[in-house]
């Protein structure tokens, strides 16, 4: 049986108030609290970007009374690493060692936190803008070179936190991933499927789960059409049906987090899933 969970966003958002911190703290508590005891969820996924953005709110005091809450209602946590603004195979040494600062601090601060997974972006959003531009193709091939060397130093660093099954290497919304794969399997680490993505890519979730089913260890879920994704289940072309059909007959049990951003996408995707189920 699959372990379904959300982030906080779809009920508290991206924003809070650096200026009423102990308020913002509790709307997230109580967001959570809404996940596991109003919507029957396991399982709650937390934005490290937050963290990242408002230090000042959602300090390690915060995440000592997300493990206390957890203790309580007895979900299961997993880390979605800071990736906005984060980049760490820049070729700009001084950003890749900063986003790599910053993927440790993340790690450091929710230690009081039983962490199931954490999830990475290997690469930020301009590695793709760059990439998309430079089409020569030996030029091309000495940039991605270069690229996923940066990339290679930072999850090698990020290994020596964490333990290797723990972190999760996600497909993201460009084609990268494919080429990422012998460093993924020299570090060991595990994989985060977004499906989403993936079928923005043009790729198949059966197709990806037969390939890499022995090292996926988390799985991000949303609907998508062309050019558009983290859409309420129901709203896209992805067949959910037949993932969960795939997932129950793979015996997967891990987490399965709904990655979507308002409170109506979220109830529509659970509707969409209890039908399905």
């Amino acid at each position: 049986m699959i372990t379904l969970g959300t982030t906080t966003l779809p009920l508290a958002g991206w924003i809070a108030n650096p200026q009423q911190p102990a308020e913002s703290r509790a709307h997230r508590l109580r967001a959570m609290r809404r996940i596991t005891e109003g919507y029957g969820m396991r399982a709650v996924e937390l934005t490290l970007d937050l963290q990242a953005i408002y230090s000042q709110v959602f300090d390690a005091g915060f995440y000592e009374s997300v493990a206390e809450l957890q203790r309580e209602l007895g979900f299961v946590c997993t880390v979605h690493l800071p990736f906005l603004w984060v980049e760490p195979a820049s070729l700009n040494e001084a950003i890749r060692q900063a986003s790599v600062d910053c993927l440790r601090q993340a790690v450091e601060i929710t230690r009081a936190v039983d962490v199931r997974a954490y999830v990475l972006h290997l690469w930020g959003f301009s590695t793709g803008q760059v990439l998309s531009q430079l089409r020569e193709p030996v030029q091309r091939q000495a940039l991605l070179g270069a690229l996923l060397a940066q990339a290679n130093r930072s999850l090698s660093a990020l290994c020596d936190i964490v333990e290797p099954e723990d972190l999760c290497v996600e497909n993201l919304e460009d084609s990268l991933f494919d080429l990422a794969l012998p460093i993924i399997e020299q570090h060991r680490v595990s994989i985060c499927l977004d499906v989403g993505h993936l079928a923005l890519q043009g790729g198949d979730a059966l197709a990806f789960l037969g390939l890499h089913g022995d090292r996926i260890r988390e799985i991000h879920l949303h609907d998508a059409k062309p050019a558009r994704d983290h859409l309420a289940l129901g709203q896209g072309q992805i067949d959910h049906a037949a993932l969960l059909e795939k997932l129950a007959e793979v015996e997967y049990q891990g987490p399965v987090i709904l990655e979507v951003n308002t409170k109506a996408d979220l109830e529509q995707s659970l509707a969409t899933l209890k039908a399905a189920l």
